[in-house]
């Protein structure tokens, strides 16, 4: 007993410090970041037919779908809707209602998305991985910093919102067919531990490849049918949309979110749509680094990639959850997570009935262990270490997200913010460097592979 009040004592510490540090941190410094990214955005345009040449050759559709798949693959998940539902909550807990969420992630669009096109460009035409192109621009130390954040981010955080998502669904189909009601130790013992168990003979029989590529094929299949979900979804919900609009209208110009709002919609902004597509994190560049198509034409696949992604994410995650809060009983945008990803599920039931729902709790399982799987992919890429070593670490950080998920997944959440702010700074703060200093270099390289 002592032991577990101790545990919590710790994790309430460790939680409280993690949440001031990103008050601080996205605070004091989004503003310089936002001109950051502004600066890396308009040197690439102006330097861009010095550093890559246009490809005139034609579009091979092979390419461009293989393109897509991965990345959308690797994007799409659990993770964007837990972390779409989770700011709407963190907005109307500032005072607004939380459906502003869509248009302070547009906002923040204008200025990220450029972000996913530079530093896919970047890696591409300098043939270096993020982190040495990290190395290369900052120092090694950096470099160091940024591989370690952001495998932590993959393996902790994103890792810990899909094993949220895995359990909530299994405990809702449990509950609403067998009326069966998981306890904590029977989410570890009959989820969790499962979960962990197969992905470490996985990993250690070196086979997680294969089952990536599996379960990337599949996941690229039902984005197809969760598309399909959405449009039906909207047909027989088509007399809310106007009352969806207003609604956002509404909470976007409401006094609070006009004065007092403003840096909390663009920071919460700014975080989920890092959380989502991943822009500025460098894994869409890590991602294309064996793609065949041209630099200019893989920066373009993937920026369209992060559009796609965001859209999924923010607008059909938003109006199913919304059209659910204001016309079926009993959903409301609850402080506990769970509730929230309930009442996601019963507006789906709701307006699709049992095959929309099937579907949407596929979407959650597939891409839930995709990422799971992929995460160790990004490990496995990104440190330079032994092959036991990278295990080992990989399996302490997908346990201890599996067991913080189950009682602590706010600790999870504040984790993963506050390591995208390392990861995304670093990243930036490189190609900053890059535009400003080292760009030259790399133009005169490519003007004499180019004229021999």
């Amino acid at each position: 007993m002592k032991k577990q009040i101790g545990a919590d004592f710790i994790i309430e510490i460790v939680g409280g410090i993690i949440n001031l540090l990103n008050n601080y941190l996205w605070n004091l410094f989004l503003p310089l970041l936002i001109m950051v990214g502004g600066v890396i955005t308009y040197r690439t345009v102006t330097l861009l037919n010095s550093v890559s040449k246009r490809d005139k050759t034609k579009w091979k559709f092979s390419k461009i779908k293989s393109s897509l798949s991965i990345s959308l693959s690797s994007k799409v998940g659990t993770g964007a809707i837990i972390g779409v539902l989770t700011a709407m909550w963190k907005i109307s807990n500032s005072g607004m209602r939380g459906e502003s969420i869509v248009l302070w992630v547009i906002i923040g669009m204008f200025f990220l998305v450029p972000i996913t096109y530079s530093e896919v460009l970047f890696c591409q035409i300098t043939m270096k991985t993020p982190r040495d192109f990290i190395d290369y621009n900052i120092n090694k130390k950096a470099g160091f910093v940024y591989m370690i954040s952001l495998v932590t981010l993959y393996s902790f955080g994103f890792v810990g919102f899909q094993l949220t998502g895995i359990q909530s669904v299994v405990k809702i189909f449990f509950r609403q067919n067998f009326n069966y009601e998981f306890t904590q130790s029977g989410l570890l013992f009959y989820i969790i531990i499962p979960l962990i168990l197969a992905v470490t003979i996985i990993v250690i029989t070196k086979n997680y490849k294969i089952f990536i590529n599996a379960l990337g094929s599949m996941v690229s299949l039902i984005i197809l049918f969760y598309s399909v979900f959405f449009i039906s979804f909207v047909l027989l919900t088509i007399e809310f949309i106007p009352q969806y609009i207003s609604l956002i209208w509404e909470d976007f110009m409401n006094l609070k979110s006009a004065f007092v709002g403003i840096p909390i919609g663009l920071i919460i902004g700014f975080q989920r749509i890092i959380q989502i597509s991943e822009t500025s994190l460098g894994t869409s560049a890590l991602a294309s680094s064996d793609a065949e198509n041209s630099p200019r034409r893989e920066a373009l696949l993937q920026t369209i990639s992060t559009i796609i992604t965001i859209f999924i994410a923010v607008v059909i995650t938003s109006y199913v959850f919304t059209y659910g809060r204001y016309n079926v009983p009993n959903i409301n945008l609850s402080e506990n997570g769970f509730e929230r990803i309930v009442g996601y599920l019963f507006s789906v039931a709701s307006v699709t009935g049992n095959l929309g729902l099937g579907i949407v709790i596929i979407f959650f399982i597939l891409s839930g262990l995709t990422t799971v799987l992929g995460s160790f992919h990004f490990l496995n890429r990104t440190m330079h270490i032994g092959e036991n070593e990278k295990i080992i670490f990989y399996i302490s950080l997908i346990t201890l997200s599996g067991v913080l998920s189950i009682s602590n997944f706010d600790i999870i959440f504040d984790a993963a913010d506050l390591l995208m702010f390392i990861v995304g700074s670093i990243n930036l703060m490189a190609m900053f460097i890059f535009v400003i200093k080292n760009i030259n270099k790399f133009k005169r390289r490519e003007w004499r592979n180019t004229n021999g």
